[in-house]
């Protein structure tokens, strides 16, 4: 796997591959037939002027371009590893531009990039259980940033009638060209500017039960089984006082 790590790493592969990826984004979404759900309420916030932070989750990445309202500016969170550095020349093949960082590592400086793009006045896409998961479980830097920012949240959530599952940690949905596609858009979600452990930690759930409900239903609209989000860690019961 070495060898064919570091051929994936010249300048020339990589500039190729990113160049065929985005291709083939481009011809599955054209190929599709989409149905938008419920995008009233984030068109009016975009005719107002206001930029809005969306989230998607991260297996879900490769139908962002149909989703977003086409003619309106967004960029979209990457991290900065090698993964993310591909993503990001991807999409910016496609027209979308990127801020670098993450809502799980290095929030801080991710949480000053966001800051910072949506007051130049453009819109911000976020996946909230990237770059590693675990899967359809928001990191809480989402709800900093979203509160913060002062922006209301907008989650979406996208599936294909023909797609493959990669078996990645996020489940990574894979569009297959000549499908059908339905993009649902939820309710704008407006974050209290308290930034305490508790707002926060509501917020953060919010967000999530939002997406993952947004997603079964995409799913089932497909005719698909949802992808269930990865189990949540064991807790341990406390132990009562001995009496």
């Amino acid at each position: 796997m070495r060898p064919v790590k570091k051929l994936l790493r010249r300048p020339p592969v990589h500039r190729l591959l990113c160049r065929l990826a985005s291709s083939y984004m481009r011809f599955a979404a054209w190929t599709t037939r989409w149905e938008v759900l419920n995008d009233e309420p984030l068109r009016e916030i975009l005719r107002q002027g206001q930029p809005v932070m969306t989230c998607l989750w991260h297996g879900r990445m490769m139908m962002i371009a149909p989703a977003w309202p086409q003619g309106t500016a967004i960029d979209v969170l990457i991290s900065r590893h090698g993964d993310g550095r591909f993503i990001s020349t991807v999409i910016g093949h496609i027209g979308m531009g990127t801020i670098e960082g993450s809502t799980s590592q290095g929030a801080i400086t991710a949480l000053r990039n966001i800051i910072r793009t949506l007051r130049a006045g453009r819109s911000v896409a976020i996946t909230p259980d990237g770059p590693r998961g675990p899967r359809m479980r928001a990191a809480s830097g989402v709800a900093m940033a979203a509160a913060a920012a002062k922006v209301p949240v907008v989650p979406v959530a996208a599936a294909v009638s023909r797609c493959y599952v990669v078996a990645s940690w996020d489940r990574f949905i894979l569009p297959l060209p000549f499908a059908r596609g339905v993009v649902v858009w939820g309710e704008p979600i407006l974050l209290p500017p308290e930034t305490d452990q508790d707002a926060i930690e509501a917020g953060r759930k919010h967000i999530e039960e939002a997406l993952n409900r947004l997603s079964a239903e995409a799913d089932r609209r497909m005719g698909h089984t949802p992808i269930e989000p990865a189990p949540l860690p064991h807790k341990a019961p406390e132990l009562e006082p001995a009496p």
